[in-house]
């Protein structure tokens, strides 16, 4: 059986999943092109990817930019939410060579999609205008597979998540619509190219027999992830890969595809079932759907309830009278004594247990 890398993934790739932590980690050497790498703030070996603004953007003033092809490790690996490539491919924007690095490529690479190695590929560095023409080559080789895998996977999850509009079905499980569709449909081809590696102790004992026993242990009370035996799934077909982030998706109980009702988008809540907005990132920096979404509701609520607008306005105006005078203390505390009264005597509003005109008064009096 084929052995995971011990040192450096110069080629192909993998992925493994945490269903603990709800995450997804896969290796495979990328470019990095206008991408920053931020590593987790208690886990070193995990890197979560975030593409800068303007990605596409020269800045002809400075030196030609030089992007290095990075490989990378099983034990230093690319991090995302559970389901995040299947959701990015769903998601993208596969119209331009520019909208499709900015929405898929940047994070996942060639490795998946191109069929053979560009001549580029052989150099150890490229500069900006060689990385963007072996960027538009490769997509204009193969956008016409990638729109096809695309469509074939939203079908499937619209169907298996009665996202397509039919409620004929809703009462099966989602599993088992799933593998009812695979059997109909084609994508059961998609099957066949994974290969999964089984897991074993011999990595994990290579990065961490120097150890000693007592730290290991308490690593694995706190189920420390990277101590932990996870089968790993291989291919060099994107088509696999999805299948393969799919299958385990639909056996989870808590983890619903869905499409977010503000914009769109392919999504699986991070926290409640019934979330309808979504916390993807968007390209641009601006807020999320879920943080426009909790603003308007918050925004309605108050245009809807005279007691906690006039807590607002008199919180705003508290707030600068504090700001105002940084030196006194006492001001600062009778400020927390009344936030603290505030909030308590909204909770019991919100829980039908104090009278909206009784909470009015109150903020009236005090503010």
């Amino acid at each position: 059986m084929r052995k995971l890398p011990q040192n450096n993934i110069l080629d192909d790739f993998y992925i493994w999943f945490n269903m603990k932590e709800k995450e997804e980690y896969y290796a495979t050497p990328l470019y990095l092109y206008s991408v920053t790498r931020n590593e987790h703030k208690e886990d070193e070996t995990r890197l979560y990817l975030e593409l800068e603004k303007d990605v596409f953007k020269f800045k002809s003033k400075k030196p030609i930019k030089e992007i290095c092809r990075h490989p990378s490790t099983i034990y230093i690996h690319y991090a995302e939410s559970i389901g995040m490539l299947l959701l990015n491919l769903l998601n993208a924007d596969f119209s331009t060579y520019e909208t499709a690095y900015s929405t898929f490529l940047y994070a996942y690479g060639f490795e998946l999609i191109k069929e053979s190695k560009h001549y580029l590929e052989d150099k150890e560095t490229l500069s900006e205008v060689e990385f963007l023409k072996l960027l538009k080559d490769i997509y204009e080789e193969n956008v016409d597979k990638l729109l096809k895998i695309q469509n074939q996977f939203r079908d499937c999850v619209d169907f298996t998540y009665n996202l397509n509009g039919n409620e004929d079905l809703k009462e099966y499980s989602v599993y088992s619509k799933f593998v009812a569709y695979t059997i109909k449909n084609d994508i059961y081809t998609y099957s066949q190219d994974i290969e999964v590696i089984l897991d074993n102790y011999l990595n994990i004992h290579n990065h961490y027999h120097n150890e000693n026993i007592e730290y290991l242990i308490k690593r694995m009370e706190a189920n420390d992830p990277n101590l932990e035996l996870h089968n790993v799934y291989t291919s060099s077909n994107l088509g696999s890969i999805c299948f393969a982030i799919l299958s385990q998706i639909v056996k989870q109980d808590n983890l619903p595809i869905k499409i977010c009702q503000n914009c769109g988008r392919y999504f699986i809540p991070t926290f409640r079932q019934s979330e309808i907005y979504c916390d993807l990132k968007n390209i641009d920096g601006s807020p999320t759907c879920k943080e426009k979404g909790a603003n308007e509701t918050y925004k309605k609520n108050l245009e809807n309830n005279p007691a906690l607008l006039l807590y607002r306005r008199a919180y705003q105006q508290k707030v600068m009278v504090v700001y105002r005078n940084k030196d006194n203390k006492q001001l600062k505390n009778d400020f927390d004594k009344w936030k603290k009264e505030a909030q308590a005597k909204i909770k019991l509003f919100k829980q039908g247990k104090l009278e909206e005109e009784n909470l009015y008064k109150w903020i009236l009096e005090t503010k």
